[in-house]
């Protein structure tokens, strides 16, 4: 009887273990193949790459190109090292200035200027400035980047501002009839393994574009131009991010029309290992040329980067004596050329060729190989005046004259004042690198450097005669008598 209470008992507690495991285990598993894809036949999805050749051979240019760094640029510039390297296969440099205040002097000897995704926007004057330069044949290049920019949230209230870097750069591309716009371009179709990755297989015609088939860009806002010329064109599929549209009319980079201002809508294909894609080396071999390319017009206002030799032959007129002041200001004009990689040798007569300065008084010009012929200068005998085109009449005494002739074979400086005084007055002017005291048109200036006589018109004189006011009499003292 026990025993049958216990086997009752078991089976109470072992049936509803054996259910459970009846009814969740119901037999030996037997696992099904699992179909899985064919790894070693896989292919990952990579750009073309392009492989610059070794025996590539670059035409030697010279120069040298200013790279913006005072706007707070969003860019390293180790970002930047394979431009740099193309700019100096070419015998160029590459010269950073993160002050404003260097620019205007910056520019005297700059054959490029290249800003990169600046968020401070360019004042009037530095504005002016890159304008003229561009007006003198220098060359300017605009680089923006859509993943670029200032973000600026506000502490209380939460709100964040975006600044992208196209509003900084678009008062300077106005000028020159460039707009780059706050969007980016992206293609859902063909791009570079991201839908804002690029390509652009169509090109304008230009020397910065030959070679190119196919190029690259890694989040590139858009460019338009009202009268230059677009270099990257976008297929159909290309398409804007602010109208999710195809415009026809913008591309990812321009130039304008005089051929000397480049804005690209994106700077990341400069970069490692976007300047090894499609056809982006070969496109920054391109910029490297265009940078280095241009043709400036050396200007009197560029003084004292003016000369394009090592030597410059420096010619006195007769009347112009070695004194001792004369030496010590062609001493420190001679150390101030020094600093420019520019020596200096004082010749007897004037040379045929080469970068040369010529020293005279007003009175021995026609000494000075036909200067007053060809700046129409007038200096009439015994007048007191010298008449300048664009100036007219300037008085000869405290006055200074620079005139500047720029030659395939070398450029000319001559200068010009009335006495042996102001003309070492002058020279130390010009050993002080600055011309801030001269009021300069083209290529003539004129320069304050003593103190000169009024300008008469003649009122002061009566049918020839100068009228002179009455003397006063004299008071007279008169004798007293000693009382």
């Amino acid at each position: 009887m026990n025993d049958k209470k216990i086997w009752i008992a078991v089976a109470a507690f072992a049936l509803p273990i054996l259910a459970r495991l009846l009814w969740f285990y119901p037999g030996i598993s037997i696992r099904p193949e699992i179909a899985t894809p064919e790894y070693a036949a896989l292919t990952i999805p990579l750009p073309p790459l392009e492989t610059p050749a070794a025996a590539n051979e670059v035409r030697f240019m010279g120069g040298t190109v200013i790279v913006d760094y005072t706007h707070t640029n969003q860019f390293q510039p180790a970002e930047i090292d394979a431009l740099v390297e193309q700019i100096e296969a070419r015998g160029g440099r590459a010269e950073f200035i993160s002050d404003s205040l260097l620019l205007e002097n910056s520019l005297k000897y700059a054959s490029a200027y290249l800003v990169l995704s600046p968020s401070m926007a360019f004042t009037a004057g530095e504005i002016n400035l890159l304008r003229d330069f561009v007006g003198r044949g220098g060359r300017l290049a605009v680089f923006t980047d859509a993943t670029r920019g200032m973000v600026y949230s506000d502490f209380f209230s939460g709100t964040t501002t975006s600044f992208p870097d196209v509003y900084a750069v678009n008062p300077l591309l106005a000028n020159f009839g460039i707009t780059v716009n706050a969007d980016y371009l992206y293609d859902l179709t063909e791009n570079e393994g991201n839908f804002r990755n690029v390509f652009f297989n169509e090109f304008g015609k230009a020397e910065l574009t030959f070679g190119l088939k196919r190029v690259a860009m890694y989040g590139s806002h858009s460019v338009k131009t009202d009268e230059g010329t677009l270099l990257f064109l976008g297929a159909e599929s290309t398409l804007s991010s602010t109208s999710d549209a195809h415009d026809p009319t913008q591309g990812g980079a321009a130039i304008n029309r005089d051929g000397n201002v480049l804005a690209l809508g994106d700077f990341t294909f400069l970069t490692h290992p976007y300047n090894q894609v499609a056809d982006n080396a070969t496109l920054i071999s391109n910029i490297s040329d265009f940078l280095l390319g241009g043709n400036r017009t050396p200007a009197l206002a560029d003084f004292p980067y003016v000369f394009n030799g090592g030597i410059v032959q420096v010619k006195l007129a007769a009347d112009v004596q070695m004194t001792a002041e004369m030496i010590g200001a062609l001493s420190r004009l001679q150390a101030s050329m020094r600093l420019n990689n520019t020596s200096m040798q004082i010749v007897d007569e004037e040379p045929a060729g080469g970068d040369v300065v010529l020293i005279g008084t007003f009175d021995s010009i026609e000494e000075l190989g036909g200067v007053m012929d060809r700046f129409d200068l007038v200096i009439e005998p015994f007048s007191d005046y010298v008449t300048l085109p664009g100036f007219g009449n300037v008085g000869r005494y405290g006055n200074a004259v620079l005139l500047m002739e720029t030659r395939d074979r070398g450029n000319t400086l001559v200068l010009l004042a009335s006495t042996m005084e102001d003309l070492t007055y002058l020279l130390d002017t010009l050993s002080g690198g600055s011309l801030y005291s001269c009021v300069i048109q083209g290529q003539v200036g004129v320069c304050s450097i003593g103190y000169g006589g009024s300008f008469s018109d003649g009122s002061e004189f009566d049918n020839g005669e100068e009228l002179y006011e009455e003397a006063s009499p004299e008071p007279q003292a008169e004798p007293t008598t000693a009382g």
